[in-house]
């Protein structure tokens, strides 16, 4: 909601840098909060559960990026619990649907910003925005995959 808001005020706003920063404040508002609430919306959809929402830090720091772990640590993410036995009432595809909802919707979000500064912005800043959105998606694929919310997809595919 926040990442909307900030992308429909641009439009009003004419000073150029507090435009910029409304820009990244958008984008990081579509990347940071949909993921927990796509894992929720499209768990529900399909059955599954949740206990409840919590501020904890990323699975990414367990593997020990010198840069990536030393800003992970201070930087908390959002989470959300799942009620283990609704998972074992859905099938193996739901609860990797519920477990990929989260990562792919925080890839596809900052599409919006990108798009929106395609048409409004200066290019420099459309080339900046670009840079953070398809480096995001990039970043995410790899390392989702290895320790995140595609592996956990992954490996409940595989489970017999």
């Amino acid at each position: 909601m926040g990442g909307i808001l900030l992308i429909a005020s641009l439009d009003l706003v004419v000073h150029p840098l507090l435009k910029i920063l409304i820009l990244f404040l958008s984008w990081f508002c579509f990347w940071y909060f949909p993921h927990c609430l796509a894992h929720y919306l499209v768990g529900r959809m399909l059955g599954i559960k949740f206990l409840y929402y919590f501020v904890g830090r990323s699975s990414l720091i367990k593997m020990n990026l010198p840069i990536i772990t030393s800003v992970l640590q201070i930087f908390p993410v959002l989470g959300i619990k799942v009620e283990k036995d609704s998972m074992f009432k859905v099938s193996r595809k739901k609860s990797a649907a519920m477990y990929a909802s989260g990562v792919i919707a925080s890839m596809l979000f900052p599409l919006i910003p990108f798009v929106y500064s395609l048409k409004h912005m200066d290019h420099l800043i459309t080339v900046l925005v670009g840079i953070m959105t398809f480096g995001n998606i990039v970043f995410t694929i790899y390392f989702s995959s290895k320790i995140g919310d595609f592996s956990k997809a992954l490996k409940v595919l595989r489970q017999k």
